[in-house]
């Protein structure tokens, strides 16, 4: 069945209204709404800072296909609630603290977000969480996907969310230096992507969507070669830095300089980064975003999402 694009909503370091992109202290830092005027002032004080996000882009996207409750929520995140994890392994590693608070493990579950949601929309349905790594958000669009062929009648919550943390990004500087010196690394970055999709009908169409098992990636350059017009269409590349994928490398010789767009360059690098390409596809689709040298009349977008070591997925969506 045709699966559709019915809204979507990101938090993310790309403002494309001012083509601006928030940095802090050297590393991609979300652009983050007021909250006050979104969520309620007595949930916030309790809410971490990926809470906000992730409930904060659920529901405008919810709000934004008509405030209709979804029939099932899937969340992707590759490294859950980073803040809470750290405040506990610091404290469980103090030999002085006696006392553990279990609040911060609580919430450091990678669960949290879609429970939170599902708490805050009173929602019972249908509720999951996958975190594949840099695979998150694919291994949640696939479940997002299964669930509409058997109900086309549904409209799913999709959100893939991760948030870089001053611990982690200190960790990761340490641990990833060769790719900190690449030229084809931008650095470490963050987000909160959210969409809503169902079997209704609207501009933005998720036509293909290929995850390759077993690290054969053949069947990625087969469909491309096969179905898509590489004169016509904008292929979003996931820059792996300088540790370079001989299949990455194969798909970008599919299409002209001019046609590919290295999609981390606004967002930083993150587990569920894909989330904002598919986010950053739907805008260029829907007209949301413009960027030069593009066509006004852009009907497909490939999104091409690959690190090395790991499998490849293809995404692509173009207009109904």
């Amino acid at each position: 069945m045709e699966i559709y694009i019915n809204s979507s909503f990101a938090i993310s370091p790309y403002d494309s209204s001012r083509n601006f992109i928030g940095m802090k202290d050297g590393r991609f830092a979300c652009i983050e709404p007021d909250y006050d005027n979104i969520l309620d002032a007595r949930q916030l004080r309790r809410m971490s800072r990926i809470m906000k996000m992730a409930l904060t882009a659920a529901k405008k996207a919810i709000d934004d296909n008509g405030n209709i409750n979804p029939d099932a929520i899937i969340t992707a995140t590759g490294l859950g609630c980073l803040e809470d994890t750290g405040t506990f392994l610091t404290k469980i590693s103090d030999p002085d603290n006696r006392m553990m608070n279990p609040t911060s493990f609580i919430q450091s579950i990678h669960n949290t977000m879609a429970g939170q949601i599902s708490l805050f929309l009173r929602n019972t349905c249908y509720n999951n969480t996958f975190t594949q790594t840099s695979l998150s958000f694919e291994h949640a669009l696939f479940d997002a996907v299964m669930l509409l062929n058997e109900k086309p009648d549904n409209s799913v919550l999709l959100g893939g969310i991760d948030e870089l943390t001053t611990l982690k990004f200190d960790l990761a500087e340490r641990l990833h230096l060769a790719e900190k010196r690449s030229n084809g690394y931008y650095g470490q970055g963050e987000g909160s992507a959210f969409f809503t999709l169902s079997g209704h009908k609207s501009k933005v169409i998720v036509k293909e969507f290929i995850l390759p098992f077993m690290g054969d990636h053949s069947d990625i350059g087969n469909y491309i070669e096969a179905k898509v017009d590489t004169n016509d269409a904008i292929l979003l590349s996931g820059n792996p830095g300088n540790l370079q994928d001989p299949d990455d490398e194969t798909i970008k010789q599919l299409f002209e300089d001019d046609r590919i767009i290295d999609y981390k360059q606004y967002c930083g690098d993150y587990p569920t980064s894909s989330s904002f390409a598919f986010w950053m596809a739907n805008q260029l689709l829907n007209g949301g975003i413009g960027m030069p040298d593009l066509d006004s009349d852009l009907s497909d977008v490939i999104i091409h999402h690959s690190y090395p070591g790991n499998s490849q997925s293809l995404i692509h969506l173009c207009r109904s």
